[in-house]
């Protein structure tokens, strides 16, 4: 069995974290947010980490600044499974969080 190189692992902690995010508005909710974001921006969840900054907006859309705290839960959750301790920043987005998380593992 080959070894899991630490992009794959990456990728599969955010779509973890973003699972996990989203869960805290329920099951069905997560289920209708994946349903909205494939429909109204053609992005499957499995996509998400390729395209974050789509994921974003298609986020705003549905949720205007209230996506922000989605966000931040997403955040935080990815930084809990990466060993990493979060930390709030205002403004911040998910792209910005992701990119941080990145750097401080060592990636681009």
């Amino acid at each position: 069995m080959k070894p899991v190189d630490e992009a794959t692992k990456f990728r599969k902690a955010l779509l973890e974290a973003t699972d996990s995010g989203l869960q805290v508005l329920g099951e069905s909710v997560r289920y209708v947010i994946y349903h909205h974001v494939e429909r109204n921006s053609s992005l499957r969840r499995e996509e998400i980490p390729e395209r974050l900054k789509d994921f974003h907006k298609a986020l705003e859309s549905l949720f205007g600044a209230g996506a922000r705290v989605i966000e931040r839960i997403v955040a935080d959750r990815l930084y809990g499974k990466l060993g990493l301790k979060f930390e709030e920043h205002e403004g911040w987005t998910l792209v910005d969080y992701v990119n941080n998380a990145k750097r401080a593992k060592g990636g681009r």
